[in-house]
């Protein structure tokens, strides 16, 4: 193996490096340590920060993490700036550009562009239909103007999901699509006895877990209302909300769930990262993630790897849970969630470790970061004059 120092890079860029922000965030940097364990390619990580935000990314080590200060107006008006960035890009093989919307990736495919330096971009879900609503004006004016053309520039763009390629299609856009999911890595033993260190009162408890941001996209009212429609019926179980707060939706969730008298049913447990982490799913009965949008969920995959099953909504894009027997795809309505929880709550220990059992072997078999290196790798190496990958699907 070259020493890393000659081997050529890729670039990858994003916005955000603090784990508050949400998915992206705790993947990117898997995803960077992925891609330089095939000892082909560096993989430096560059992020458009805030000031106050974390900056070293927990959990997995890039060979660089590069921080740029965020601001639209300061990136359009500061030269020194854009000479950083753009001597990073000259010195890179190639630049990867994570999620769309925000400067980082206006600057960073421009610069490329004028560099004659190849890209890739990755949406992460950024093109999904519920995703698009969301200040859907700002963003059909933005698109028009400026971030289409961001992306037809690309020389591929990177599919999470097949249903993500098709939001590429619905998009307007052309270019060959190569299909990479997220990857995971699941530790070797887990407990959950750091779970109950901090919550004594929940030991011996069947637990429901959401782990995730608190944001109204991972439709968090839906499921109080649901748990509440449900929860006289099974006083042994506790549903428990796991994550930072984002926008404000925990005030909001507190209140709902005033207003609906469940108080001592729902336990708010914060951020919870590591050992912490792992030690709540493991503790948990069944992992939930009813949301409205998804790109690919590092939870579900965490959750699944974890041996634990899973309730998802169609907009998580994650069909293999039901092919797999790995547990409940829903729609994002009461009914259907409420009719999910009683099913699971109605198993026996052993069934839901069969359902457990098959997830984690899913996640062994195809969702694995060292698999995920080697297809990016192929890809690099294809949009850098190479032959066309095998190891990946392409959708010309």
């Amino acid at each position: 193996m070259r020493a890393a120092s000659s081997l050529p890079s890729c670039l990858n860029i994003t916005a955000h490096l603090d784990h508050s922000y949400g998915g992206l965030t705790t993947s990117l940097p898997h995803f960077c340590a992925a891609l330089e364990s095939t000892g082909r390619y560096q993989s430096p990580l560059g992020a458009f920060c805030l000031p106050d935000e974390e900056t070293i990314p927990p959990g997995a080590d890039s060979s660089e993490s590069i921080v740029f200060p965020s601001g639209r107006l300061r990136w359009m008006t500061d030269s020194r700036l854009r000479r950083s960035l753009s001597g990073r890009i000259e010195r890179a093989s190639a630049v990867h550009i994570h999620g769309l919307w925000q400067e980082h990736g206006a600057v960073a495919s421009q610069l490329a562009q004028v560099l004659g330096k190849p890209y890739i971009f990755s949406a992460h879900g950024m093109l999904e239909p519920w995703a698009l609503r969301s200040k859907r004006w700002k963003k059909k004016v933005y698109w028009s103007l400026l971030e289409k053309r961001n992306l037809e520039g690309a020389r591929c763009l990177r599919a999470l999901t097949r249903s993500e390629a098709e939001h590429y299609r619905d998009a307007g856009l052309r270019q060959p699509i190569v299909i990479i999911p997220n990857g995971v890595e699941v530790p070797a033993e887990i407990c959950p006895e750091p779970f109950y260190d901090r919550y004594p009162q929940l030991r011996g408890r069947r637990l429901l877990l959401f782990l995730g941001r608190i944001h109204p996209k991972k439709g968090l009212a839906l499921l109080c209302q649901s748990w509440a429609s449900i929860c006289r019926d099974y006083p042994d179980a506790q549903l428990i909300l796991a994550g930072p707060d984002s926008e404000g939706t925990k005030v909001l969730l507190e209140a709902q769930i005033s207003a609906l008298g469940i108080e001592s049913r729902v336990t708010f447990a914060g951020m919870l990262r590591g050992n912490e982490k792992w030690a709540a799913l493991r503790a948990a009965t069944v992992f939930l993630l009813p949301s409205y949008s998804e790109g690919f969920s590092i939870a579900v995959l965490e959750a699944m790897g974890a041996g634990i099953p899973v309730i998802v909504s169609r907009q998580c894009y994650f069909p293999e849970v039901e092919t797999s027997g790995s547990g409940w795809v829903i729609e994002v309505e009461a009914t259907s969630l409420s009719r999910a929880l009683r099913e699971c709550l109605a198993l026996s220990a052993s069934e839901l470790a069969m359902l457990g059992t098959n997830g984690r072997r899913l996640v062994k078999s195809r969702f694995q970061w060292d698999v995920v290196g080697r297809q990016t790798a192929d890809v690099i190496d294809w949009i850098l004059g190479g032959s066309e990958p095998c190891s990946t699907e392409i959708i010309q």
